[in-house]
Parts: C-alpha cells; structure tokens; sequence
C-alpha cells in the first residue's frame, strides 16, 4: 500500500471514530482562535460572516452591537487571522476599519495589546468579538467563548 494510501485509510478510520474534524471547523485555527462574549450566543461563524462583522457591514452580533477588537498590525494571531480569513495584509484591514468608522459604517474598535487586554474586553460587552493566541484561550472566563470557524 503506498504512503497516501495509508493516509486515506487512518483519515478515513479517524473520521468514522469522530476523531478527525476539518481544520475550517475547530475553534482553533493555525495560531488564532476567534473569541465572543457567552451572551452572543454564538458558537460557530463562516469566514463570510466573519468579515461582515470585521468590515462594517454585519452590526450586530448575538442581538448585541457588535464591537471587533483590533490588535496592533505586527500581532502575531490577529496577522494569522486577517491572513487566513481575509487574504490581505493586516494594515490594509485596520486601513478599511478606518474608512468605515470615518463613514460612520461600524462603531469604532476596541484595541488590545494582548490575549488578557483582548479577553477582558471581550468578556465585558455582549457585542465584543476578538482574536487571541491558542494559549490564551487556553484560559477563558465562562463571560468567553470560543467561536468555530466554518466555511
């Protein structure tokens, strides 16, 4: 049996065990992991519904307004995020916030320097979305909650 061969089948035995889970479905993307406020009432989004709601253009979140956390341009999981879900740079994202809260499109962003400054503000507002590393959501108040990504 060749070497993919044997991939398939143990994906395809990990699949049948429910051990195997797409990587668009974890709450834990490649360094980032998408947090919301436990009132949102949300535990999955698409990437679509994600750059609504990074953009302007989805205002509310959970019935809340929605308020996105920034991080600064150089952030390690906010880069990964805008990079994976957007495909753009990170200025040019924080560039588009801009425009729209000059428009008067989205309510202007909350900004964090780190997980902790990320998970306080979002614990603190129903409308809250922001992005942390995998080990800072290794410790979410039960005001937190992971959110999965889909497709």
């Amino acid at each position: 049996m060749s070497k993919r061969a044997s991939f398939v089948l143990v994906l395809a035995v990990m699949a049948a065990l429910g051990l195997a889970r797409s990587p668009s479905s974890l709450a834990i993307a490649d360094g980032f992991v998408v947090i919301c406020n436990a009132k949102a009432s949300t535990s999955a989004l698409s990437r679509a519904e994600l750059k609504a709601l990074y953009t302007g253009k989805s205002k509310t979140l959970g019935g809340a307004a929605v308020v996105v956390v920034v991080r600064p341009e150089d952030d390690a999981p906010f880069t990964q995020f805008v990079d994976q879900i957007f495909g753009i740079a990170t200025k040019t994202l924080l560039a588009k916030i801009h425009q729209e809260v000059f428009k008067g499109e989205m309510t202007k962003p909350s900004r964090a320097a780190s997980d902790d400054e990320v998970i306080q503000s979002v614990g603190a507002s129903p409308g809250m979305i922001g992005i942390v590393s995998p080990q800072g959501a290794s410790h979410l108040p039960s005001t937190v909650v992971a959110i999965k990504i889909g497709g």
